[in-house]
C-alpha cells in the first residue's frame, strides 16, 4: 500500500461514514424528543400527508361534539322550562274545574279561584318570556320563533310554545288542551336531546378510532427509537476514535 500525503482515503472515508450517522442520530433524537415518526414531510411525504388529514378529522369531529352537547344543554333548558310550566298548567286546571263549580262560582272561593288563575298565567308567561340560553335574545320557548342555535351548528329544536293565555275566563278544558299540548313539545324536544346524546356517542367512538389510526401513522416506537439512539451514538463515537486513528497513518511516513 503506498503512503501519499495529500490524499488519505481512510480518513475520508471514515468522515463520510461520520457524517451519515451523525445525520441519522439527529433525526432519531427528533423522533424520541417529539413522540413522533413523521416529525417533518420529508421523514415520510404519504405518512405526513395522512397524518395532517386525520389530525383535521378529528379536530372536526370533536367540534361537532362540542355542538351537540351544546344543543343537549339547550333541550335540557327547555325541558326543565317545560316541565315547570306543565305543573303550573296542572293547578291551574285543577282550580278552573273548581270554579266551574255551581257551588263555587259564587263568593270568596270564586274570587281566590280567579285571583290564582291570574297569577299562575303570569307565572307561565314569566318563564315563556325568561327561559333563554347563552343569552337574553335566544330564547328557548317563544310564541313565534324556536331556538335555532345556527352558531352551534345543530339541529334546531322544536320546543316554541305558545302561551295559553290562562286566565279567570278560560275553561278547563282549554287549558287540559294546552296543558297536552305541552306534553307533545316535551316529547319531541326529549327525543331531539336523545337523537344529540346518540350523536356524541357516535362521534366519540369515531374520535378513539381516527386517533388509534393516526398513532399508527405518526406515533414513534419509542422502544425502537431509544434503541436505535443508542445505536448510533456508539457509532459516532467508534467513528471519532477511527478517525483519530487514520490520522495517525500518515506519520509513518517519517518513519
Amino acid at each position: 500500500m503506498p503512503f501519499a500525503l495529500n490524499t488519505n482515503a481512510a480518513s475520508m472515508n471514515i468522515v463520510a461514514n461520520l457524517a451519515l450517522s451523525q445525520a441519522k442520530m439527529h433525526n432519531a433524537m427528533e423522533r424520541v424528543s417529539s413522540g413522533l415518526r413523521v416529525v417533518n414531510a420529508a421523514d415520510d411525504a404519504s405518512g405526513m400527508a395522512l397524518h395532517t388529514s386525520l389530525q383535521g378529522q378529528i379536530a372536526g369531529f370533536q367540534a361537532a361534539n362540542r355542538n351537540a352537547q351544546d344543543g343537549i344543554s339547550i333541550a335540557q333548558t327547555a325541558d326543565g322550562a317545560m316541565a315547570e310550566i306543565g305543573n303550573l298548567l296542572s293547578r291551574a286546571y285543577q282550580v278552573a274545574l273548581n270554579l266551574a263549580n255551581a257551588a263555587g262560582t259564587t263568593g270568596a272561593a270564586a274570587s281566590g279561584a280567579s285571583a290564582e288563575l291570574n297569577k299562575l298565567g303570569l307565572a307561565i308567561t314569566f318563564i315563556k318570556d325568561n327561559t333563554y340560553w347563552g343569552g337574553t335574545s335566544n330564547l328557548v320557548l317563544g310564541l313565534t320563533s324556536n331556538v335555532q342555535a345556527s352558531t352551534l351548528n345543530v339541529v334546531a329544536l322544536s320546543s316554541s310554545y305558545t302561551d295559553p293565555g290562562v286566565a279567570a275566563s278560560v275553561s278547563a278544558a282549554t287549558i287540559l288542551t294546552s296543558l297536552n299540548t305541552l306534553a307533545d313539545k316535551r316529547a319531541t324536544n326529549g327525543a331531539i336531546q336523545r337523537e344529540l346524546e346518540g350523536i356524541v356517542a357516535a362521534n366519540t367512538v369515531a374520535i378513539s378510532n381516527l386517533q388509534a389510526s393516526d398513532s399508527r401513522v405518526a406515533d414513534a416506537d419509542m422502544a425502537s427509537e431509544i434503541a436505535d439512539v443508542t445505536r448510533l451514538s456508539i457509532l459516532g463515537q467508534a467513528g471519532t476514535a477511527m478517525l483519530a486513528q487514520a490520522n495517525k497513518q500518515n506519520q509513518n511516513v517519517l518513519q
